[in-house]
């Protein structure tokens, strides 16, 4: 015969069991259902989490950016997952209908999500002061600002609350590097004394041609030129010095206006580069094409005419002329 108090024992066990059934079924149910189903965003979203958020915050930010029906779900799983989740500082990226659960995973392992500036061959650097200055998600001043030419054009990865002055840091740390590299091999016949006046020459052989493949035929020009103590007399160095509408055709009072970067007006190169030229326009300057040119002129679609002699310059400076007009 079972006594009472083994019978509110096994009440007490069966009481227990139950219990625990329903508990393990209701936690199954809300996993399927909530923690891993598909979240309420359609679209992905940007989560951005400050350094010192807590968990009250980060609940309340899931729900405002709609990644969650209800802050209390957050405070389930938080629970659930105890001292394992630990919200991180950064800017995040959810993709659209993330759970709950993938969510967290993306908070918990801290990756903030990589933007990307792209610094295009041949801008100035006031052009990237500007552009570093647009974007809201950097932070911090500039000071001082950059040589000109001394950013190295390419795509730069950065998360949000980078500083502009570390952002801008990295273009010229890169820039230089880059330069001292393509200086070592040089062509020891280059008759450049410095990086520096490389950096100038190949800034012009920037703005002079697009076409890779005619860079190093430009660069064999201007140094055929500088040997000869000619003058280069490149319009991108007179447009450099110009104020205003910088898209009009050069007149012939521009090429007579004397400023540091007129190099038809002085010697040698500019007092400077005259815009950040690409690897392509430096690597062409340090191993510049043996020719025997000294002029060059655009033919009028999109390519350059090379000449030895000036009366053949003058024919082919002709010949653009004549196609511009049938262009018109």
């Amino acid at each position: 015969m079972v006594s009472n108090a083994a019978r509110y024992l096994i009440r007490a066990v069966v009481a227990i069991a139950m219990i625990a059934a329903v508990a393990t079924g209701a936690l199954w149910g809300w996993q399927k259902h909530i923690f891993n189903a598909p979240g309420p965003h359609v679209a992905e979203v940007f989560l951005l989490i400050e350094p010192g958020d807590g968990h009250t915050v980060v609940r309340w930010e899931l729900h405002r950016a709609g990644l969650i029906h209800n802050p209390y779900y957050y405070d389930f799983a938080q629970i659930l997952a105890g001292d394992d989740f630990v919200p991180k500082a950064g800017e995040f990226l959810i993709p659209a209908r993330a759970s709950l659960a993938e969510t967290l995973n993306i908070i918990d392992q801290g990756r903030s999500h990589q933007r990307r500036l792209t610094v295009i061959e041949g801008t100035r650097v006031a052009a990237v002061i500007e552009a570093l200055g647009a974007l809201p998600m950097l932070k911090g001043e500039i000071m001082p600002l950059p040589q000109e030419g001394h950013i190295l054009p390419e795509t730069y990865f950065y998360t949000h609350g980078t500083q502009r002055q570390a952002l801008l840091d990295r273009m010229q740390e890169r820039r230089e590097i880059e330069l001292i590299e393509a200086w070592l091999d040089r062509d020891p016949e280059l008759p450049l004394q410095t990086p520096e006046e490389a950096l100038i020459l190949a800034s012009i052989v920037e703005l002079e041609t697009g076409d890779s493949a005619e860079r190093r035929e430009v660069a064999g020009v201007f140094v055929n030129r500088l040997r000869r103590g000619m003058r280069l007399q490149s319009d991108p160095t007179v447009l450099y010095g110009l104020e205003g509408d910088l898209a009009r055709p050069i007149t012939k009072a521009d090429l007579k206006r004397k400023t540091p970067w007129n190099t038809y007006m002085r010697r040698g190169l500019p007092e400077t580069a005259i815009c950040n030229p690409s690897r392509d326009a430096v690597l062409a300057v340090m191993q510049p094409a043996k020719t025997a040119n000294f002029y060059f002129v655009s033919d009028g679609e999109g390519g350059l005419l090379f000449a030895k002699t000036l009366d053949a310059h003058n024919k082919n400076v002709r010949l653009f002329r004549k196609r511009q007009a049938q262009a018109k």
